[in-house]
């Protein structure tokens, strides 16, 4: 009796010292480390104590620490929730004392080939004679569990047993969580540091205006892998790509060799700065290209002023051209919405880019610039299958329906080239009432001289001509239309309006009484398409 009430004492004097040790140390090996040797001072009977914790990442409970089992088995033992003796406690978050081999066997039977392997291995091979499991409850969450077992015939743990261990998981809990919570913020803390210091090396770099080159390297250097930048404009087979970005424009990518995902959390902070200060540098050379555009234009300007001699010379060294150089003016203009969005910082300069590089692929020296929502290209002479190539490559920028439209003017000298960018600008005006992709103004007919001569006389030529059409039924007019459109051919145009020839042949004559012509005579036929083409002019709503 007094040699009970003797172990009784020392048991709770035990874990009153154990409950000092774990409230004063903020270290988890240290904390594990004393719940072990507690167990093995109140268990006389225990061979193995193993502590399995909770990983939240793979969702399995691991070996923690162990006494009387090889470590080295150990490490590779991962139990899924439901998962043996340990997984299953973890679930019920009771204890449990197991007293025959049946009952164990029952509840390990589900453990996996490779927990199977590794856990043997690790006990030496021995069968569990006796063995009770205790979770570590914090609050509502079970942290892991002590499992404490014994080989031998003549020993068997007793519900006292796993009651003083329960004491000892409880007060082992707070402690484990404190720890975790302690290494939690050292690890935050070692990582703002270690940020900070990597955002300072890389800013550096930015300060110093050593370019992207410089930062790749850098990059390379320390997260062990080759890293390559790419631009917007370049297409890559590359699957691991991480977008360079400011706001909504993305500016690049980086070409990693893994997905950014399985970084270590150190790499992946060190390839965000390496992006943040890629994106600064990007920055500038964006604005310096915003300069850039702005001087071409300054050079366009000078040359539509007919410059001669020397300042002619001057700027003409700057696109690389002759004096005697003969040039186009194209225009390319959006039909329903703009080329780029006002808010991107990137869209004009990537189409910008884009439109230079496809040129000098062909090996012309252009002059491109922008001018409100107008790319303004000049180039020196340029062959209509070039600009069939121009504007498929365009059509590519748009992931939907292209919606743009190619102004080109005629070919003349430097000196001349207001013409053909006056030109070009109605070529444009023409393409948006047509509703035509490309216009050359070469290419134009009757439409060339509407553009040059006065309204005002213009209607009035119409009005002479055509008074008596006003009269006339829309059907009268689209006949008429049709008609001019086919060639004066009344087989076609029969077909087109899908009329029967006599129906047609009614229609024209009744035209040819309003008008008072006749459409065989060469004279009247001429001067009637000519007011018609003027009269489609002004009414473009027809």
């Amino acid at each position: 009796m007094l040699a009970n009430s003797e172990m009784d004492l020392y048991k709770a004097n035990k874990l009153l010292e154990i409950n000092k040790i774990l409230t004063q140390s903020l270290r988890l090996d240290e904390i594990l480390h004393s719940v072990i040797q507690a167990a093995c001072e109140l268990v006389d009977v225990a061979d193995v104590i193993i502590i399995y914790l909770y990983d939240n990442e793979t969702k399995t409970l691991r070996f923690a620490k162990g006494e009387g089992v090889d470590d080295a088995a150990f490490v590779h033992v991962a139990f899924a929730e439901g998962e043996s003796i340990t997984g299953k406690i973890f679930l019920q978050q009771q204890s449990k004392l197991f007293t025959s081999r049946d009952e164990i066997e029952e509840y390990m039977n589900n453990m996996s080939d490779n927990n199977v392997r590794y856990y043997s291995e690790g006990v030496q091979q021995r069968d569990v004679r006796s063995t009770f499991c205790v979770p570590i409850l914090y609050e509502d969450r079970c942290l892991g569990v002590v499992v404490v077992n014994n080989y031998r015939e003549d020993s068997i743990f007793t519900a006292e047993d796993m009651n003083v261990i329960e004491v000892v998981a409880g007060q082992s809990a707070i402690a484990i969580e404190n720890a975790r919570v302690h290494e939690h913020l050292q690890q935050k803390n070692a990582l703002l540091e270690k940020s900070i210091s990597i955002h300072n090396t890389f800013y550096q770099l930015n300060i110093e205006g050593r370019g992207v080159d410089a930062i790749l390297s850098l990059l390379t250097r320390m997260i062990g892998i080759s890293v390559r930048y790419y631009s917007p404009l370049e297409v890559t087979d590359d699957t691991h790509l991480f977008p360079i970005r400011r706001g909504v424009d993305t500016l690049g990518f980086l070409s990693l060799t893994q997905p950014f995902e399985i970084f270590s959390e150190m790499d992946k902070i060190t390839i965000e700065q390496a992006s943040l200060s890629i994106a600064l540098e990007l920055i500038k050379e964006i604005a310096l290209y915003e300069k850039e555009i702005y001087f071409r234009e300054q050079v366009f300007n000078r040359l539509m002023e007919g410059l001669s001699g020397r300042e002619l010379e001057a700027a003409l060294q700057y696109v690389n051209w002759r004096t005697d150089t003969h040039v186009q003016c194209i225009i390319i203009e959006g039909n329903q919405k703009p080329l780029w969005e006002v808010e991107e910082l990137i869209g004009k300069e990537k189409f910008v880019k884009s439109v230079e590089q496809k040129l000098q692929s062909e090996h012309f020296s252009p002059l491109i610039f922008a001018r409100a929502f107008q790319l303004i290209i000049i180039v020196p002479t340029i062959s209509r299958h070039l600009v069939q190539e121009l504007y498929a490559s365009i059509r590519q920028m748009w992931p939907g329906d292209p919606d743009f439209i190619l102004g080109i003017g005629r070919e003349t000298s430097i000196q001349e080239l207001s013409i053909s960018y006056k030109e070009a600008m109605q070529s444009v005006g023409y393409a948006r009432r047509y509703d035509v992709s490309i216009v050359e103004y070469s290419m134009l007919g009757i439409e060339r001289l509407l553009y040059e001569v006065d309204e005002e006389l213009l209607e009035r030529f119409m009005n002479d001509k055509l008074r008596q059409l006003k009269t006339a039924d829309s059907t009268l007019i689209h006949t008429l239309n049709v008609f001019i459109q086919c060639n004066s051919s009344q087989k076609q145009t029969a077909k087109v309006l899908h009329v029967h020839p006599n129906t047609l042949y009614y229609r024209l004559r009744k035209a040819e009484e309003l008008l008072g012509i006749e459409f065989d005579n060469g004279k009247d036929w001429i001067d009637f398409v000519i007011a018609f083409k003027i009269y489609m002019e002004l009414n473009e709503n027809y």
